[in-house]
């Protein structure tokens, strides 16, 4: 009888600590996870140019923002400016001169929607694998 309510105060435990859900730092792992598969499928796709001497390349600006409430964003860092310029290599841009008249237009890489297509299900998957882990933390109590 003494084992059964022991088993019973650890089960209840168990339903307590799920009911509570994932945390911040929980969802903020989990999202790390996510982001940086996003990352690792995303900078093969960013245009590299060798003729251009620059301090960071596009490239090399891509980071992982984290937020307070667990969430993760990717994007180009404010301090290389390359947000801009990405943005250029990825849409695309119409050439004008001063007077304003159009000569060409230049196609976009769209590198960032590539990514998001090839990492639809590896994101996901990376952020359940982290998830699993802390469910199972939860559950076993570790």
């Amino acid at each position: 009888m003494a084992n059964e309510v022991k088993n019973s105060d650890s089960f209840e435990k168990i339903l307590d600590d799920l009911a509570q859900g994932f945390g911040a730092s929980e969802r903020f792992a989990a999202n790390t996870a996510g982001a940086d598969v996003f990352v690792s499928i995303m900078k093969p796709k960013v245009p590299k140019r060798s003729d251009v001497d620059e301090k960071i390349h596009l490239r090399d600006a891509l980071i992982k923002v984290p937020h307070t409430n667990g969430s993760v964003d990717v994007g180009f860092s404010s301090k290389s400016d390359k947000g801009y310029i990405g943005r250029f290599q990825n849409d695309g841009w119409t050439v004008k001169d001063k007077a304003g008249k159009i000569h060409s237009h230049v196609s976009g890489k769209h590198f960032w929607e590539e990514t998001q297509n090839e990492a639809k299900g590896k994101v996901g998957q990376a952020v359940a694998e982290v998830l699993k882990v802390e469910m199972n933390k939860k559950v076993r109590g570790g």
